[in-house]
């Protein structure tokens, strides 16, 4: 592997973050709609690492698409008016 490039992380390392990037996500989607780009870049996270906990917000109801795609197919994700109830 190239030392430019960081070491990805395995995917169980990005799941047991899920919790705690969750209410970051959800506190940063506070100031309105973002694409994952966006979201990516004020974390300072890979945007691989933000699809992940970004998509598992959508799956569980947390986040909503906004609209269409932009020019370059990134939608814009912004938090569901009503947020799930959580397992207890």
């Amino acid at each position: 592997m190239s030392k430019t490039q960081p070491e990805l992380r395995d995917m169980l390392e990005i799941a047991q973050d899920e919790f705690i990037m969750r209410d970051r996500i959800l506190d940063i989607l506070k100031d309105g709609p973002k694409t994952i780009l966006e979201i990516t870049e004020i974390m300072g996270y890979p945007s691989r690492e933000v699809v992940i906990w970004l998509f598992g917000l959508r799956r569980y109801g947390f986040v909503e698409e906004v609209g269409r795609a932009d020019l370059d197919g990134y939608f814009k994700y912004e938090l569901k008016e009503e947020e799930p109830e959580l397992a207890e």
